[in-house]
């Protein structure tokens, strides 16, 4: 009788892709505040800060938190980000922020 074949995990899960690539990600951020440039997907301000592992403060993601913040009138805007190699957007998400 033959013994069932095992399971195989994903070499990038195993073997550090993951979290290189999430590495690369942060580091990418981290230029842009540094250089006084903007976050894409967020209004024209500068990056004020970033947060690595935001579910200790209350959020439902734990890979960082882009701040900016609006020279003119001090108004901040997040930008929480969940890094993955591909995403699907399905009916049945949750929301990330409580």
């Amino acid at each position: 009788m033959d013994k069932p074949l095992k399971k195989q995990c994903n070499p990038s899960s195993t073997g550090g892709g993951g979290v290189n690539f999430e590495t690369r990600v942060q580091a990418a951020f981290a230029v842009l505040m540094r250089t006084c440039c903007q976050a894409p997907c967020l209004p024209p301000w500068p990056i004020t800060k970033m947060k690595l592992q935001g579910r200790f403060d209350g959020f439902y993601t734990d890979d960082f938190i882009v701040f900016t913040q609006n020279p003119k009138n001090g108004e901040e805007v997040k930008l929480l980000a969940q890094i993955k190699h591909n995403i699907s957007i399905t009916e049945k998400m949750k929301p990330l922020v409580k």
